[in-house]
């Protein structure tokens, strides 16, 4: 592990068991890393990983899960069960639906409080209820809501979307986390206050100096915020580098599909492009390329060879056997 790292996924694998049978095994491998103050991008179609990931992260994974690799945080690895994990001290997240992760019968400053009760502590001990108070309203103050003492006071049904999307993050940062797990954070807002969170991340990356892990399937999104993106196909990395590097030369054909399919890159009136096919159902017994079937220059190859991540330039790694003959301009 670098010293740079502040998260760190090893090998990482996800299986699913049912009567002490594996059923599928939809992450298969995903290693990657996350340094103080950079923000690193998950991107990739449903099904591919990315929410696993991020739940074997916080030691969420769901019943029946299988899970093997390694997680650390600053070199310290983290229990896959969430017991005596960094979850809520060092590591938060900030779900997609702000209107469903507030229990709506209490209010924000009740929920926050009790975050703060079972993560935030001195000398062993919880804060004192004034203090407890002033801190949350100090980072409701933080991501910017207006009147943050009303804030504290009103109920989930009381607030705008984007006012719930802004105390969700506050709810976050509260125990000062090391790490911040973004779960496709602005997917429920309208594109101004979408775009009003994400400035708002970056600034408060900045002033508290956490590293964040931005899971997605938003390339606009991706290219916006990160630092590095890492693409996901079928529970693996297949796709890994700086944000622009990446975008501007993509080396794997599923990135290159991705990106061909955003609307922006076609005229009006054009149909957009597409990947045929869909993500593989099961990933258990998969052989080969696990995108063999969609992909637009398969050989027959592809159907033996499980590629790894071979460097294509620096910093810069793709799993693909035809890596080096794929056309890379992307503008």
């Amino acid at each position: 592990m670098s010293t740079t790292d502040l998260l760190r996924i090893d090998d990482l694998q996800v299986a699913f068991e049912e009567r002490g049978a594996l059923t599928n095994r939809p992450v298969r491998g995903i290693t990657l890393t996350v340094a103080p103050r950079e923000v690193v991008g998950i991107v990739g179609e449903t099904g591919c990983g990315k929410s696993l990931t991020g739940l074997a992260v916080l030691g969420l994974l769901p019943m029946g899960a299988v899970p093997s690799g390694r997680v650390l945080l600053d070199g310290i690895e983290q229990p896959f069960d969430g017991r005596g994990s960094a979850r809520g001290d060092a590591i938060s997240i900030v779900f997609q639906n702000p209107g469903t992760a507030f229990n709506p019968v209490f209010t924000l400053g009740q929920q926050m409080r009790d975050v703060v009760d079972r993560h935030r502590r001195v000398d062993g001990r919880p804060l004192r209820r004034a203090a407890a108070k002033a801190h949350i309203v100090h980072y409701l103050e933080q991501v910017g809501l207006p009147d943050p003492e009303r804030i504290y006071r009103s109920y989930p049904h009381e607030l705008s979307g984007g006012m719930l999307q802004r105390a969700m993050i506050a709810m976050a940062l509260v125990c000062e986390p090391k790490l911040l797990i973004l779960d496709e954070p602005t997917t429920a807002l309208d594109v101004t206050i979408a775009k009003q969170i994400l400035e708002l991340i970056l600034s408060l990356r900045d002033r508290f100096g956490f590293g964040v892990l931005l899971i997605t399937h938003n390339l606009g999104v991706v290219r916006e915020v990160c630092d590095r993106i890492a693409v996901l196909y079928a529970g693996r990395v297949v796709e890994t580098g700086p944000t622009d590097v990446v975008l501007r030369a993509p080396a794997h054909p599923y990135t290159r599909g991705l990106l061909g399919a955003l609307p922006g890159r076609h005229r009006p009136g054009q149909p957009l492009d597409a990947i045929r096919g869909s993500v593989p159902g099961n990933l258990l017994n998969l052989t080969g390329c696990s995108f063999r079937d969609r992909c637009p220059i398969a050989v027959a190859a592809c159907a033996d060879i499980d590629p790894g991540l071979d460097p294509v330039s620096p910093l810069h790694e793709a799993a693909c056997i035809l890596a080096a003959s794929v056309e890379r301009s992307h503008p």
